[in-house]
């Protein structure tokens, strides 16, 4: 697992990339809490049952809570509520309050330490479709290795195979009806489907980056959005 020092060593090296500049201090906090959360629950996790049976026994015997409960003292967050509370209240209605941050970071860190050890033992597995099979999180971001085509999900960090050889919409599966457009670089790009009209970020180039880092470096493929034709933006008919 990448450390604190490959994280921030990253996140300096492609801040250019990226849509917005990163606050260095604030994600490296945010990080050193995931590291240690991911560090106190790894021999916890069972990646042989669902993510959210782990996540339930951790709630059942008070590990959720705890753990929330550390994360907002080790990043200076007042808790309106227990940490048990605020799991509960995020669970039923959503993220929303000062409580809510805590709770989706420490959320995010179980579901990087079961995405770690499930594709350490399991390997990248072919998966059709932008749903990550580990955790259900939706991913708009691609990465292209050799002649193969992964996507990354933003909240466990699983990379799963869409296709080889060329790319494939991950939402629909189409192939032939794609447009590709880059950025001078040629390390970002925007695919875009003219079948179902889904647009998603790519990272073609070679880019050293923790698995967490690569949605939100391939976000700076945003720029170049408004060079996609009609056909290839979200809601538009072919």
């Amino acid at each position: 697992m990448p450390g604190l020092e490959e994280f921030v060593s990253a996140l300096t090296r492609y801040r250019s990339l990226m849509l917005d500049e990163p606050d260095l201090e604030r994600a490296s906090s945010i990080e050193a809490e995931q590291l240690r959360v991911m560090e106190e629950v790894r021999d916890r996790v069972d990646d042989s049952a669902p993510l959210d049976e782990v996540l339930e026994r951790l709630r059942a015997d008070g590990a959720m809570g705890k753990i929330v409960e550390e994360v907002a003292e080790g990043l200076g967050v007042r808790m309106e509520v227990s940490g048990d509370e605020a799991y509960r209240s995020v669970e039923e209605d959503g993220l929303e309050g000062a409580s809510a941050m805590p709770v989706l970071i420490a959320l995010q860190a179980v579901a990087r330490a079961y995405a770690e050890r499930y594709q350490a033992r399991n390997g990248r597995l072919r998966h059709e479709g932008a749903a990550c099979p580990l955790c259900g999180t939706e991913s708009g971001t691609m990465v292209k290795e050799g002649d193969r085509y992964y996507m990354v999900c933003p909240l466990c960090g699983y990379e799963w195979l869409v296709s080889e050889g060329a790319p494939a919409c991950p939402r629909c599966g189409e192939r032939e009806r794609l447009g590709v457009y880059t950025d001078r670089t040629g390390i970002l790009g925007l695919g875009a489907c003219q079948g179902c009209g889904n647009v998603w970020h790519l990272i073609l180039g070679e880019v050293d980056a923790p698995q967490m880092l690569l949605p939100l470096i391939a976000m700076g493929a945003e720029r170049f959005r408004r060079a996609l034709p009609d056909a290839g933006r979200p809601g538009s008919e072919d």
